[in-house]
């Protein structure tokens, strides 16, 4: 092992943290900001003749990928630099435990945390896309957890592709085989979808504890990413919803546009199945056989009137309303039905009262009945979370202010958070701590408890 240096540039080395893939990483410490940094560097007796050049190329290309990157849920870039023959790169330090590891050791989360995990990973997916950027290697080494929490941060940005960057080829196997997309495994182009592939296998491995593509050797792993089907993760692990099998199913469809298109698209389906509602699949895991179930006919509704509902009810649930009208239209033929399951997921009330106004509006008139033929039944109204919940010991003003305050960070996901705190603890403090523990901004959690009554 290289002798550790006492500095590299302005940054006091403090101590070695371990071998990365082409040099060296330490904790290091900035003098003039006065903060604990990382450094990673690359030092050429790690690497073959011939290929320093290529390594620094992917080391520059890491710098500026990340460096364009400012998201709470990804290590920052701070500095990229050359001290002497050492290339160099500052980034964030983050106190935390690899996601490799944590798998490694055998420890579980539970189901609310798997989902928090995957819907930080993937908010920090949709901003790298939107950048521009598209990560290539999305696995659980490349995932720092932070506890408790959980806080996720994505790092390495080593093979990432930038959109104005000439610098990937196609016709380049880069990546890791058990987390890597068919198309690039076939080396031909690929596009943020190979990241949602990635998070998919990682959804797979969170939720059973085991790789749905590992194999002895590389060639079978490559053989089952491009030929195998997983078991679904309900039949592989006990507990976990079935509603994760569609959307584990969708994540690591062979086809990229049988995939999820976007990493919201991916977060919204996983809330449903959270929630403990179906979500659709554009294929099936091997389950056992069964007989499929008659498919219900889907609310036929005119192009300009669903665009007119999707518009009001993204103004409540913003992305979201798509996937859930969508979902709704294949639940009921009944407009009225319609509009309250699409309702019910508004978490305020006055907020459910000028949605449910708005899109009356909308409802088509009734075609005349024949005689002597009475009118169904109205539906009944959808009963409330907050009022299953009030029977854990805490009021039901108290359960509905919290949920409208805590919805306001983490939208429709407050009221089965509220729901599960509640059955956590009777204590005031401490079901406002385990609420406020939900919401990633440090700044943002602290106005949320600030928020509520004591």
């Amino acid at each position: 092992m290289a002798e550790v240096p006492k500095s590299i540039g302005k940054y006091v080395i403090t101590r070695p943290l371990g071998k990365g893939a082409m040099g060296m990483v330490y904790e290091g410490f900035d003098p003039v900001i006065e903060r604990k940094v990382a450094i990673k560097t690359i030092l050429a007796e790690y690497l073959e003749a011939g290929e320093m050049e290529e390594a620094i190329a992917r080391f520059k290309r890491e710098a500026q990928a990340g460096g364009r990157l400012q998201h709470p849920n990804i290590v920052a870039v701070y500095e990229y630099g050359n001290d002497g023959d050492t290339a160099f790169m500052v980034t964030e330090y983050v106190e935390g435990e690899e996601l490799k590891r944590i798998l490694g050791s055998g420890r579980r989360f539970e189901i609310i945390d798997v989902f928090e995990i995957m819907k930080q990973l993937l908010t920090a997916l949709d901003y790298s896309h939107k950048q521009g950027v598209v990560h290539r290697d999305i696995k659980p080494a490349n995932l720092m957890v932070i506890l408790p929490g959980p806080k996720v941060k994505v790092m390495d940005f080593g093979i990432a592709r930038i959109a104005s960057s000439n610098l990937t080829q196609v016709g380049t196997v880069v990546g890791t085989p058990t987390h890597m997309a068919p198309e690039q495994l076939m080396g031909i182009p690929a596009d943020g979808r190979v990241d949602l592939w990635a998070s998919g296998v990682i959804l797979y491995e969170l939720l059973t504890g085991a790789s749905p593509f590992l194999a002895e050797t590389p060639a079978a792993v490559m053989h089952n990413v491009l030929q195998g089907q997983p078991a679904a993760p309900s039949t592989v692990k006990a507990g976990v919803p079935p509603g994760f099998d569609a959307v584990v199913s969708r994540a690591l469809a062979k086809k990229p546009d049988e995939r999820f298109q976007t990493a919201r698209e991916f977060q919204a389906a996983m809330l449903m199945a959270l929630q403990g509602k179906s979500v659709t699949a554009t294929m099936t895991l091997r389950t056992q056989t069964m007989k499929p179930p008659e498919r219900m006919p889907v609310l036929a509704i005119a192009p300009d009137v669903l665009a007119q509902i999707e518009s009001s009810l993204s103004r409540h649930l913003g992305p979201l309303a798509k996937v859930l009208i969508r979902k709704g239209q294949a639940e009921t033929t009944d407009f009225d039905t319609f509009f309250n399951l699409l309702a019910e997921q508004i978490p305020d009330d006055e907020e459910q009262k000028a949605f449910l106004k708005k899109v009356s509006t909308l409802k088509p008139a009734p075609k005349p009945r024949p005689e002597g033929v009475k009118a169904a039944p109205a539906p009944a109204p959808v009963a409330k979370p907050v009022a299953q919940a009030a029977s854990q010991g805490f009021s039901p003003e108290v359960l509905a202010t919290a949920e409208k305050r805590l919805a306001s960070y983490v939208g429709p996901l407050a009221k089965l958070l509220i729901k599960d705190a509640a059955t956590q603890t009777s204590d005031l403090k401490e079901f406002y701590r385990a609420l406020a523990a939900h919401i990633d901004s440090e700044e943002e959690r602290r106005d949320f408890l600030a928020s509520l009554p004591r």
